[in-house]
């Protein structure tokens, strides 16, 4: 039974890295009644940009936790750079074979809609979506939110340059003692100052359709993914041959454990990440390797970068992509 704060909001920010639903068993008992969970990233793609906002909600069966969407909060997301202020609009879920959301596309000026299967639908509402914003890199953007009578801003979020992938190929990489393994691995140029990077990789024959801004990647349509955290602090200017989830990731899995060896296809995505979205990620992955034991510090409260303890991390990103058909293995 997790009783404690911080595995709580641990197991929400999973929920926000890797964007599928986990199974659980959790003691509610009155501390996060309360409290609200943010999702949702601006990109430098093309937008709109979808959000989703929530609350816990009732144990369903006693085994899951499961989340209602909130309708009825005004959040605003803010082009510092620009002076521009979007305050988003609640798209309210169309339930039909699957769940559906019309909204207006505002760069392609044009109403479309997104579905998503295999969600609750109480968590179905509490999707938002952008309706002027870009995304650009360089560009400084922070968050508000406006809910029962509380105000919850976030620290302001640069958007970093992109990450430039100069070679992508997949090469047996060095476990030690557990042997070798094939892996996706990147070559790129590291900026100079400090960086910081959410590393992916998809090991199958895939078309890539906005997966960062999508209501499919709110609700775990994307849960196949593997992310790794990385901070450049060790590496050099010209990174060769790097293992893309050869960063820090929830499970602690060693480097290739995603990698499908009979896939035909590999693509890798580069998320640049603010310093403050790594201390949070970091300290989300530091609560999964401690148990309080003799040797590893008791489990503490994590904190984001939203005022007013909400879960989550506002975080915008310049995300690059790279990807190739796999023949030959090196």
């Amino acid at each position: 039974m997790i009783k404690s704060a911080s595995y709580i909001s641990c197991v929400l920010l999973v929920l926000l890295m890797s964007g599928c639903e986990k199974v659980f068993d959790v003691d509610l008992s009155g501390y996060v009644s309360d409290a609200i969970v943010f999702e949702g990233t601006v990109t430098n793609e093309r937008p709109p940009y979808f959000f989703h906002l929530t609350r816990p909600a009732a144990i369903t069966g006693g085994d899951y936790y499961n989340y209602e969407g909130i309708d009825d909060a005004v959040i605003v997301i803010t082009d510092i750079t620009e002076g521009i202020k979007d305050t988003l609009q609640y798209v309210k879920p169309r339930f039909e074979n699957h769940v559906y959301y019309d909204y207006y596309n505002y760069d392609k000026k044009r109403k479309e809609e997104a579905s998503v299967n295999g969600i609750y639908r109480n968590s179905a509402g509490g999707v938002y979506v952008t309706t002027k914003l870009y995304g650009i890199e360089g560009h400084s953007y922070s968050l508000d939110i406006y809910y029962a009578g509380k105000h919850f801003e976030s620290d302001v979020q640069k958007m970093e340059p992109a990450l430039v992938i100069t070679d992508l190929k997949v090469t047996k990489v060095d476990l030690g003692e557990k042997g070798e393994t094939f892996a996706p691995c990147i070559s790129f140029i590291n900026p100079p100052g400090e960086n910081y990077y959410l590393l992916s990789f998809f090991p199958w024959s895939y078309t890539r359709a906005k997966p960062f801004t999508r209501p499919g990647t709110l609700f775990g349509a994307e849960s196949r993914w593997r992310y790794s955290v990385l901070s450049d602090e060790h590496l050099q200017e010209n990174v060769v041959d790097f293992a893309v989830d050869d960063g820090e990731n929830a499970f602690g899995y060693p480097n290739g454990w995603g990698y499908d060896h009979s896939s035909d296809s590999v693509y890798v995505w580069a998320q640049t990440i603010s310093k403050s979205c790594y201390d949070v990620f970091d300290q989300m992955l530091k609560q999964f390797r401690t148990d309080g034991g003799a040797y590893t510090p008791a489990p503490s409260s994590i904190t984001g970068n939203i005022s007013g303890g909400v879960y989550g991390c506002f975080r915008v990103s310049a995300a690059s992509e790279k990807g190739i058909y796999v023949g030959e293995r090196n």
